[in-house]
């Protein structure tokens, strides 16, 4: 049994657990955003396809399952168009765990990083019992994606070097954390809203 719901609520959007059904969603959405994202991600250097997501989407369905990893896909409650996918991922040692994020290049803007992160934050300690810390990461240069911790109250424990494996890339990452006893689930901040991160 997963340990995570299917489903995350997250104020205007819902997070829905991967599977192969999103596929030509998940595809369109990538396809639509590659410029933004080819500069920091290394999967989409790439034109993508729907039989490439079919397969990336079946993998991740199982480790949902499996509770090694927790990825979803972001839509929109009024309809079904993927709009990004976010996820959590074992990274960095059992109490702790990584959000990753990318939102399509039409709706930044609209706070739906910054949503999605508020749902898996309250996720993960609510569910993953070791889980003591949250963290979030990207490049020294996106400083777009990092409006997102920022917002949610993260704090900033320094930069890291990092392996280049997009063009766009520094070498170097910021890390922000979040500790279990700090977190509101609420998400307010002294920083209000801003532009979101891709």
């Amino acid at each position: 049994m997963a340990l995570l719901p299917d489903t995350l609520a997250a104020e205007a959007l819902e997070l829905r657990r991967w599977h192969p059904r999103y596929a030509e969603g998940l595809c369109a959405a990538v396809s639509a955003s590659l410029p933004a994202l080819r500069p920091w991600m290394p999967w989409a250097q790439e034109e993508p396809t729907v039989g490439e997501h079919m397969t990336i989407l079946t993998e991740g369905d199982a480790k949902f399952e499996a509770g090694t990893e927790w990825q979803f896909v972001l839509v929109e409650p009024d309809g079904d168009r993927v709009v990004g996918a976010a996820g959590l991922h074992h990274r960095h040692g059992p109490a702790t765990i990584e959000i990753g994020y990318w939102v399509r290049t039409d709706v930044t803007r609209h706070g739906y990083a910054t949503m999605a992160s508020r749902a898996l934050t309250t996720a993960a300690f609510t569910h993953l019992d070791p889980i003591d810390e949250v963290e979030i990461r990207m490049d020294t240069g996106n400083r777009r994606s990092a409006a997102v911790p920022t917002r949610l109250g993260f704090r900033h424990t320094g930069d890291v070097d990092q392996e280049i494996d997009a063009p766009g890339q520094s070498g170097r990452w910021m890390v922000w954390i979040m500790e279990r006893a700090d977190w509101d689930p609420a998400g307010r901040t002294a920083w209000g809203t801003g532009p979101d991160g891709p």
